[in-house]
Order: C-alpha cells, then structure tokens, then sequence
C-alpha cells in the first residue's frame, strides 16, 4: 500500500491574506447576521428576505479596497448582473452584484476561498455559500481541497463546524438539509446541473416532499456563489442559470477571467513571478523543419475583432517553401495569401465562430478542434527529452526527498488507448532504453511508472462518466477507475515515492481545476487549441513543489518547470505572452530557453580573499531580542485606536426610479488613426446628452466618457475609406458612417433617495481579549489594559457590533505590534560563523529559470545576472557594471534569509557588493544593497516590507555590514548615508 503524502499549509501567506482581506473589507459596517433569520419550513438564509445590499455603500467599500490594493482605475458604479431567471423556469428576474478576484494559477485560489467562505461566517455571520464549477475536473479539485485543507482550518478557526454538500440529482435531500441547517453549509455544484429547464434540480421530486421545488431550497438561503474559472460561465444562459439560484452576491476566482466585474484584488502572473510563488518556466522546443513535403493546414485561433482566421500552411516566398500563418477572412484567395500552388483557385466561402468551423469553396471544412496529423519523429523527440529531463530531475532532487512528476497533454487518445498506441509506444522505447542510465529508475517497467485520465464526454442532466471504460473488458475498467482515483482523487499519493506511477498522459480533462505541486515536466503532443491555452497547460505545474513531509520547498532553483513543446522556442514564447496580453496582463519575463539552463560561477572571484572575507562576514548567526515597552505599546494601541472607526450596525434605505438608457454611437469622419464620433444617451426619464469628439485608435469609450456601460467599446481599429471609413470595436462591434451602433440598458440605475437609520438593538459580546491573544501573541492583561483605557463611548460600540469590533481591534493591535517590534529589536552576533554552506548557496553552475538575466562582466560571481525587476537590471547595467573602482558583487540566493520575527517575516537581501572607496586613502568598502523602485517605504506594496527592510538594518549593522536601502536613480549609492 502506497504512503499518502500529508500536504502542509502556510496560513501566513501574505498574498492570500491580502485577498481573503479585500473579500472581507467588502462588508464593513455591516452588522453580524442574526442566527434566528428563519423561514416557514426552518430554512436559514444568510439575510432577511427583504434585507438588500445597498450598491451605493457597496461601491464606496469597493473602491476604498481597490486603493488599498492599487487598483487605480475609478469605479462610477457598482457592476451588477440583472436579467431574466432561466428560461422555462420563470418569467422573474435578478439583481446581484458580482466581485472579481484575480489570481495566478498556483497561488492558493481554492484554500483563498474556502478561507474566505471561514472569513465572512467569522466576521458578519454569513453561512450558506455554493461552489459553482464548470467541469467535473474542477469538481473533483474542490472537492479533494476541501478534504486536504479540513484538518488546517479547524486549527484555524477553533473547530469552526463546516459542513460540504456535494450536489447529486439521486440524492436531492442534501438539498433541504443545506438550507435548514444552522451551521456553516458549501454546496458544490457544476453549471449542468442546474443550467437546463430539464434537469432534475427543477422539478418536483418525492425525495423532497412539499411545494418547494429542490431549487427553492437553494434559492431562499439567498446563497453566496463562489464561481471558480468563471469565463467558462458567461454565456447569457449560464449567466440566466445563476440568477436562478438568487444569489446575495457573488465572488469571482480565476488566473484568465474574459470580464472582470468589480475587480478588487488582482495577483498578476508578474506578482506570482516576482514573489516566487509560482515555479519558473522553461521551454524546450521540439520542431520540425525543413520538411514541406506534406501538406500543412491546421487552425491556429480566430481572430479578436471581425470574421478572420490565423491558419497554420505552407508559404511559398521567392521561391522558397516555409511554414507560416496567415490570416484569412472571408472571400480570400488562400493562393494570393500563400503563392503555393496546392492551394489555387481555393477561396474562403464562410468562416463560422459559433460552429467552429472554415468553409472553403472546394467543400473542404476546416475545424477548429480538428487535431493536425500526429508527428512520429517529433513526437518520439518530445517524449525522449521529457522522459531524460524527468529522470535527470529526479536523481537531483532525490537527496531532497522530492518526488519528480510529468505530466503529457496527447493530441488523440487513441494514441495512448490502443493496443499499438504510438505515444504509449514511443514512451515505452525511450522508458527502458533511458532508464539503464539512471539507477533509481532500474527497477522500473515502463508499465508501471505511467498512467492515464481520459474523461467521457458529458451526458444528460450535466452528469459526467468519471473515465471512458467503453469496449473495455473487466480488468481494464478497474485499471481504468484505480487510475481516476490515483490522479484526480488520490493526488498526494502521487507525491510519495511508494506509488510508482510517475507519468500521467491526459488529454483534455485535466486542462482546468487539476494540478499537483510536484510536476516539473509538461510534453505537448497536440496542438493547443482555443479551449485549452499555453498558460491553461502550464497552470497544471506552477505550484511550488513539496517533500515527502508534505512541506513546500521554496529554493527557486528546485522549483523549474519545463515544458517540452511540439513548437519552436520563439514561437511557443512568443504565443504564451501574447495569452498574457490578451488576458490584460503585462506579460512576465519570457521562460528561459531549456538550452541555457545554467550560469556558471566565476571561481576567480569565488576563490578570492575578498570573496571569502565578507562571506564569513555575512555567514555569521544573529538572534534577536525585542525591547518591549508595554507603557508604549499600550500608549500606542490605545491613541491608534481612539482614532480608528469601528464598523457600527445601520440599515441603510434607499429609493430610486427604474430607468432604461438608450446609447447611439455614430462615426461622422476619420482622419489617420482618428475617428470623430457622435454618443448619444438618452433614458426613458428624459434625460438626454450628446458628445462629439476625436477619438484616436486604442482609446476606449467607456473611460474616456467615464461610463462604465460602454464598456467594451474600444477602438480596437481605425480605418479611413473616405466614406468607407470603419471603426472596429473591442466587442467586435463595426461601426460605419451609415450604420450607427444602437443599444439600449438597463444597467446604471440612480438612486434618488437615501437615507440610515441607527438600530438601537445590541448583541451579547464574546470574550474577544482571549481572541486577541491568539491572534497578537499579546498576553491578556496586556489586552485589557488596552480596552479599558479607551474612551468609553469607543468601548460601548462593542455591543453594537461585537465581532465588527473586535476584528477592527485585533488589525490594529497587529500592526502596531508590528511596527514596535521593528522599531526596538536588537540582533546580537553568534558563535556559529557558518549557518549557510557557501557551496549549497552558489554551485558552479546556477540555474535562472524564467528569471530574467543579464550578461555578467569580470567582476560578477557569476556570467549571468539575475534581476528581478527592472529597476534591479538598471542597477546592475548602469552603476555596478559602470564602476572603476568595482571589485565583485552578487546577488543573494532566495534561500538566504535574515531571520525576523514571525509578525514581520524572514527577508531575503538583494546585492552583496564590494568596492574600492572613490577618496583616498583607498580602502574596501563590503556593501548589502536593497533596491526598491522607491525611496519612501510606506508606499511599498506590502506593509511588512517596510518592517523587514527596518529589521535587516539593525540585522546588518550587528554584523558590521554597510546595509542601505537604494533606487537605480542613485548616484552615489555606495556611501554610507544613513536614512532620515
């Protein structure tokens, strides 16, 4: 029996924080909901039927969490989503807001949210959140999550009663147990469960017996949706599905959202990239060229704006045959586009996005999911490198107990399934051909280090067969489900050394909602299509590997994933950041060509006394001591505290008309990239307003008119044709002088009136000191000496509003803490000079994997150079490389940390120079620089850094190290000036 891997989790994780916070900041000011709130037949809602969510005080929190987090754009009003209910079902419909989340695959998505489902029940009382997922690999993901994070969170929230209901149409009693509970309920659905009129959850059903319908059970709890990989819900009848549960509101979790409604917390892939919390990447290209003797014609991706296609074919220039892409659209010539003589008198007759489809005027048809023919020999290369990368790995990594994983995306499942199968077939060859050289795989058939997931294809009622066992016999079906709950169910087992399998081959099943932090390869055998993109590939191997313990191993240079694709370098890169960019996002770093995979170390410098004497210098241990001043910190809790505003209880009351806007935009010329256009907006109140104005192209209307409902109306393209002229917008809207875009909407609505009223009532108070001891470290008599010397009128709000206060109590008392600890700790050296081993920390090769480098020069420790920002690559190209009087410098490893207490955080250093002072007499000076791209460090994103950087002062002033804190703006960055 295979070990099973425990997975650890790091409740400290500052990005997560900073996202469970911003859901949590939403709701301030709102008060606790009552537990009593019943209905008829015992059914708990999270709020009162006829209690709403104000949008206007929505907004306001909004916006405020959007400054906090940096999102600078202003928001005039509260996105919401407000329609008909499914059809069929009822002729109603719903308002609700959504919230959107924005975080990088590998990032904690899921534990985010289950924490922040824990969050809102802690804080404001909230008890009755559904899980929507589009597939049944994200099902199967949430599931398993919510298992595996179980044991974490009840250590988290003091054995806080969380109960999963996992939604089945044969078992519809979940349904009333879900809504009549008084605890904490998640129900986990997928969107075809309920997103048809036919489906079970619409009609009555003697499991559950009464009028209520089991939908009804759902919709009066008025539930909070989470919706996980939400761009795959946005057609109107999934949109029309979810207003049918009546959702309060709901929460957005994804890497590649296509809208973003209300973002309020955004983890860029550049962050995740920045703050290594994802794996690097890198790529290996496997292409076949210079062999044009096949035809070539395969869909690459249709394009943004208008009806055009990118198809991969053969082009003929001078004479000479390449492969290419080319753009078509309707009525091309494909031979005028290519000049290759297969393709005359070959005409584009239609182009259909809906159906996926070309049609070309010879009948051929064209598909978007149609897989180009396999390719044995590159195939056959993939595999190899794939199978002696992951062997290499894995005898790397084995000292450090980690369990190397690949994973293959094949192009036909026929290919893995049937008995001569070529990819099973090519795997097998190169399996017990490569594994002669490598001991630790010796032991090993081919057989039983690789397995598979090939899902079914969905059936009725939004069911789903877990594994395709058609035309298997007895002993394949059971092979076939061991595999299924091995990869989708079992997936720590995967981690432990004890399971064999090592391989997994997928095809499209696992393209979302599945990953394991243990894969380090990913093998492209197909050709990526729309519905599974690069950065959906890649998404399987981010998350940071783990041991045999179950702890993340945080070394960078451990955590690299390499992709083996059936492309060039260039082409894959380049393709890759283009999904960056079109998901909004500035994309990261390029991934590091697979080829050059390491640095070397200039051992002139690495051997030299001067090297070795600040290494000593640096190596050398420090503890802490802290200088608690109770009087102070007292002090300072108490004054922020009478100055802090504790969230108070109110009923807000609004009144407003229901208004229709009717938008027209018309193009009245173009001159260059320019269009002059006429906006008109007119409502049903008789309000009306006109704007004439030049618009240049890529300006987008909805800011430049500062109005959110023309979003979508950017100009993507102008064209000038006299009176042809065109504009073509982001929605790919066209827009000519003849033809005016109309529409109307009900979107915007004003409120006219507004007024709160104070409720007088008040709610039992907890022993919130004992909370706060938990959370701060802080002993009790230290925390009730701050309470009570708080004003009076500031202690009475706790029974308006107990846990609104006492949450509002314990941040403040933190971050005081946190500051005081930075302002008093003292470092004291040692005996221990050697607490890293210098050989661990800089071997004689260095791998960079998607970091971005920089060419070394003789006074680098290494012939590359790691930078992490731009201000860092300025830094070193513009001063380090530019001094005369330079000796050597180097960048520290990520796994050189300075310890700091725990409320702060270790801190990795950025530069460890020495340099030859510019005075006489000449000395050395041994130097550690920061570089930030700014100088005042309350405006850092996070506000530990601040602390950490306070702390690596005094850290460093103990070891007798010359720390400062600079920008690549600093001329004299070497002396010793000391920060006001």
């Amino acid at each position: 029996m295979s070990k099973t891997i425990q997975l650890k989790f790091d409740d400290k994780q500052e990005h997560q924080l900073l996202a469970v916070e911003s859901t949590v900041r939403l709701f301030d000011e709102l008060s606790r909901q009552d537990e009593s709130f019943q209905l008829g037949d015992e059914i708990v809602p999270n709020m009162p039927p006829a209690t709403v969510l104000e949008e206007n005080w929505l907004l306001a929190n909004l916006s405020s969490v959007r400054t906090l987090n940096g999102l600078q754009d202003p928001l005039l009003s509260l996105d919401v989503d407000d329609g008909f209910e499914l059809d069929g079902i009822s002729n109603n419909s719903w308002r609700y807001p959504n919230f959107t989340l924005e975080m990088e695959t590998g990032t904690g998505k899921t534990y985010v949210y289950l924490r922040t489902i824990l969050e809102l029940k802690k804080h404001y009382g909230f008890r009755k959140f559904v899980v929507v997922v589009p597939s049944i690999a994200i099902y199967e993901g949430v599931i398993k999550n919510f298992a595996i994070t179980r044991t974490h969170f009840r250590t988290l929230y003091g054995n806080e009663p969380i109960h999963l209901t996992q939604y089945d149409g044969q078992q519809l009693s979940k349904l009333r147990n879900f809504a009549s509970s008084s605890f904490l309920e998640v129900l986990a659905i997928t969107l075809d469960s309920f997103n048809k009129n036919s489906n079970v959850i619409f009609k009555a059903s003697e499991k559950l017996p009464g009028e209520r319908k089991p939908y009804q059970y759902i919709q009066e709890t008025r539930p909070i949706l989470i919706l996980d990989e939400p761009q795959n819900m946005e057609s109107e009848k999934a949109r029309s599905a979810l207003r049918t549960l009546h959702p309060l509101f709901a929460i957005r979790y994804s890497a590649t959202h296509r809208t973003n409604p209300n973002l309020l917390y955004r983890l860029s892939p550049v962050d995740a990239l920045k703050h290594n919390l994802v794996k690097r990447i890198q790529v290996y290209g496997v292409k076949e060229e210079e062999n044009y003797n096949q035809m070539l014609f395969s869909f690459e991706s249709f394009v943004p704006y208008g009806l055009a296609v990118r198809v991969r074919t053969l082009i003929n220039t001078h004479g000479v045959t390449t492969e290419g892409i080319v753009e078509l659209k309707k009525g091309d010539d494909v031979f005028s586009k290519t000049k290759h003589e297969a393709y005359r008198g070959l005409i584009v007759e239609d182009i259909d996005k809906n159906a996926g489809v070309v049609v070309f005027t010879n009948g051929y048809k064209l598909a978007v999911k149609e897989a180009t023919p396999s390719k044995p020999e590159v195939f056959r290369a993939q595999i190899e490198e794939t199978v002696e990368r992951h062997m290499q790995a894995q005898m790397l990594l084995k000292d450090r107990n980690i369990k190397v994983l690949s994973l293959f995306f094949i192009d036909r499942v026929a290919n893995y399934t049937d008995n001569k199968g070529l990819i099973k077939t090519l795997f097998d060859e190169a399996f017990e051909r490569l594994k002669k050289k490598y001991d630790f795989f010796n032991k090993f058939s081919s057989e039983e280090v690789r397995s598979a997931y090939f899902a079914k294809k969905k059936q009725k009622d939004g069911a789903e067969v877990e594994i395709d066992t058609e035309g298997k016999n007895e002993d394949e079906r059971k092979a076939e489900k061991e595999a299924f709950r091995l990869i989708m169910r079992d997936k720590e087992r995967l981690l432990s050394f004890d399971e064999k399998v090592a391989f997994i081959f997928a095809h499209s099943a696992l393209k979302e909602g599945w990953d394991n932090p243990n894969v380090f390869q990913i093998c492209t055998l197909n050709e990526t299509r729309s519905e599974m993109k690069k950065r959906q590939e890649i998404g399987r191997g981010l998350r940071l590997c783990v041991d045999q313990t179950g702890e993340r191993v945080m070394e960078e240079g451990v955590n690299v994933l390499t992709v083996v694709a059936n492309d060039s370098y260039e082409s894959y890169v380049r393709s890759l950041q283009m999904e960056y960019q079109d998901d909004g996002e500035a994309a990261p770093a390029p991934p590091t060509n697979a080829r050059r995979d390491f640095s070397k170390r200039n051992d002139k410098i690495f051997r030299s006394k001067d090297f070795k004497e600040f290494w000593e210098k640096l190596n050398r241990k420090t503890s802490y001591r802290i200088n608690v001043d109770t009087e102070n910190l007292i002090g300072e809790c108490v004054s922020h505290l009478k100055a802090t505003q504790f969230p108070e209880p109110r009923v807000v009351v609004t009144k407003g008309k229901f208004v229709i806007t009717s938008f027209q935009i018309e193009l009245i010329s173009v001159t260059g990239y320019a269009a002059k256009l006429k906006v008109t907006i007119s409502d049903s109140s008789g309000d009306s307003n006109t704007v004439t104005k030049s618009f240049e192209q890529g300006k987008d209307l909805s800011r430049e008119l500062k109005d959110v409902r023309l979003k979508g109306y950017k100009l993507v393209v102008v064209r000038q044709r006299g009176d042809d002229s065109e504009v073509i917008f982001g929605n790919d809207n066209i827009l000519t002088k003849y033809h005016p875009i109309t529409f109307d909407t009900e979107e915007g609505q004003k409120i006219d009136s507004r007024s709160v009223v104070e409720p007088s009532a008040t709610y039992p108070v907890f022993n919130f000191i004992d909370r706060a001891a938990r959370e701060t470290g802080l002993t009790r008599p230290t925390l009730n000496r701050i309470f009570r010397s708080l004003p009076g009128s500031k202690k009475e709000l706790i029974f308006k509003n107990p846990q609104g206060f006492c949450s509002k109590f314990i941040d403040v008392v933190k971050n005081v803490l946190a500051d005081h600890v930075a302002l008093r700790i003292e470092y004291i050296v040692d005996g221990d000079p050697f607490i890293h081993d210098v050989e661990q920390l800089f071997p004689k090769n260095m791998r960079y994997a998607q970091k971005e480098v920089i060419p070394g020069d003789e006074n680098s420790l290494y012939d590359q150079v790691q930078c992490d920002s731009d201000v860092e690559m300025r830094f070193v190209q513009y001063r380090l490389q530019k001094e005369d009087e330079m000796v050597l410098y180097f960048k520290f490893p990520s796994s050189f940390r300075i310890n700091i207490p725990k409320v702060i955080g270790n801190y990795n250093p950025d530069w460890g120079i020495i340099r030859w002072t510019s005075e006489e007499p000449k000395m050395k000076l041994q130097l550690v620089r920061e570089t930030k791209g700014t100088m005042d460090r309350n405006l850092l994103q996070y506000p530990h850094e601040k602390r950490k950087l306070d702390c690596a002062e005094k850290h460093f002033e103990a070891l007798g190290v010359d720390y400062r804190q600079i920008d690549d703006k600093i001329l004299y960055w070497w002396k010793n000036e000391k920060r006001k």
